[in-house]
């Protein structure tokens, strides 16, 4: 493997992270149209809320060689936050059905192989979806539309846009980002990168390409959403 290939893929990982720090996608394809599958959704405890995550990590599997990029809570800078709305309620329609939207998204302190990467959150409110029905163990699929995010560093700039999958538990009150989701869904969603010029980005990172991370948020407020 030459230098520059080692460096091509080390910029690969550093960059996606910060795609996709907040709200992140799976390596998928990306939103495919409504599905047919008809849900009612149930929201009780609902309202305006604030979340914030203490850990994101990209994993970024290239050549049977895992790299990661993390960003991480240092002194009051949290490692990633959100605010948002999703009010009380019950809303019935072909998944995925829309609850709310979440916005006032932050991504501190993140680092990849090749330092810092810097992020700028576009085109919010973003909605938040649910995209299944809730299984026994008061998990329910969702998705975060309408994704738009600025991504620069060194040598490298592109835009991300999109939908990113993931999970909301009840009892636990959390949003867990993550492509391995307890139910399987009718949706196929991704994140997809564009905007890449000529000659930039080492020739690594292309447009075309559907980055991926998992983290897990907290939600401020004990909300329950229940759909069937």
């Amino acid at each position: 493997m030459t230098i520059r290939k080692r460096t091509g893929r080390l910029l690969v990982a550093a960059a996606t992270t910060a795609a996709v720090i907040g709200l992140c996608a799976a390596p998928a394809l990306a939103s495919s149209p409504l599905s047919t599958t008809k849900l009612t959704v149930k929201v009780s405890g609902g309202g305006k809320f604030t979340t914030s995550s203490n850990k994101t990590v990209l994993t970024d599997k290239v050549g049977g060689i895992t790299l990661n990029v993390t960003c991480t809570t240092k002194g009051k800078k949290v490692a990633s936050s959100a605010a948002g709305n999703i009010p009380n309620g019950t809303r019935k329609g072909n998944s995925p059905v829309q609850v709310g939207t979440a916005s006032k998204l932050t991504f501190n302190n993140c680092t990849g192989p090749l330092g810092p990467v810097r992020t700028k959150v576009l085109a919010e409110p973003y909605k938040v979806s649910v995209d299944s029905k809730t299984n026994r163990k008061g998990q329910t699929d969702g998705l975060i539309s309408g994704i738009k995010v600025d991504v620069s560093m060194t040598g490298c700039s592109f835009v991300v846009t999109g939908s990113a999958p993931g999970f909301y538990t009840n009892g636990k009150h959390t949003l867990t980002m993550t492509s391995k989701l307890p139910i399987k869904t009718a949706t196929k969603t991704g994140l997809t990168i564009s905007g890449v010029k000529k000659g930039t980005c080492a020739g690594v990172i292309k447009n075309g390409q559907h980055p991926g991370f998992t983290s897990t948020f907290t939600l401020s407020r004990k909300g329950t959403i229940k759909s069937s």
